[in-house]
């Protein structure tokens, strides 16, 4: 039994050089993750702001109304990662 041969059988992830199935899903799982960390951050971002306001800080609707912009780019991003996803059934 060669080394290859061995690897195959293993039943582990497999190696993860260029264009393998595995490289590729972890890729796409890194840039949800990162999508969905994003939203996160911009999600308390509008809240910080939206606290701010009614608390009657200057100037904070600014901030409140950017971070809904960014709220709204970082889930659509994150919406299209999950959508582009490769399939979950190799």
């Amino acid at each position: 039994m060669t080394e290859h041969e061995s690897t195959i059988t293993d039943g582990g992830l497999g190696p993860m050089e260029r264009g393998t199935t595995q490289r590729l899903a972890a890729r796409q799982r890194m840039w949800v993750q990162s999508w969905t960390v994003l939203c996160v951050l911009a999600a308390l971002w509008a809240l910080a702001g939206i606290a701010g306001w009614i608390g009657g800080v200057e100037d904070s609707w600014a901030f409140a109304s950017a971070g809904v912009v960014v709220l709204a780019c970082a889930a659509w991003a994150r919406r299209s990662a999950i959508r582009n996803a490769p399939p979950r059934h190799l």
